[in-house]
């Protein structure tokens, strides 16, 4: 059954604290932005009030605008057109390997304009020096 509900949404982002910060305890993403659409599951009170609980700050898509959304879906298209598409997988576990590595491998390798061809990994940790000093 495919849920897409508020606690779903939080998924992701509960899954990210965990692997690049050891944790969801509060406050734990504080200076994380991440950027999403209007649907009921993100501006729910539930979703923003555990953002909030771990220092995140949601930034929404402008309404009635779908290509300010745009990085997100073009990032979703990628990752099915290069790990999804095309195969057959016997178990839902295969699928969350598929998209874990392509989420390693994109944070570590991918060189991106926008982060002035740094990769992402690269980007987080030029930012948390520049914090520290």
């Amino acid at each position: 059954m495919k849920a897409g509900d508020r606690f779903a949404a939080l998924e992701p982002i509960a899954q990210g604290l965990q692997s690049e910060f050891g944790g969801v305890s509060a406050a734990i993403g504080a200076g994380l932005t991440p950027w999403m659409d209007h649907g009921s599951q993100y501006t729910s009170d539930d979703f923003r009030n555990q953002l909030k609980f771990w220092g995140v700050t949601a930034s929404y898509a402008f309404v009635a605008e779908p290509q300010t959304n745009g990085v997100a879906e073009r990032f979703n298209r990628t990752m099915k057109e290069q790990k999804i598409h095309g195969r057959i997988f016997r178990n839902v576990d295969e699928v969350r390997d598929a998209v874990v590595d392509f989420k390693d491998r994109y944070n570590r390798e991918w060189r991106l304009e926008k982060l002035g061809f740094m990769s992402p990994l690269e980007a987080r940790q030029a930012r948390l020096f520049k914090q520290a000093a």
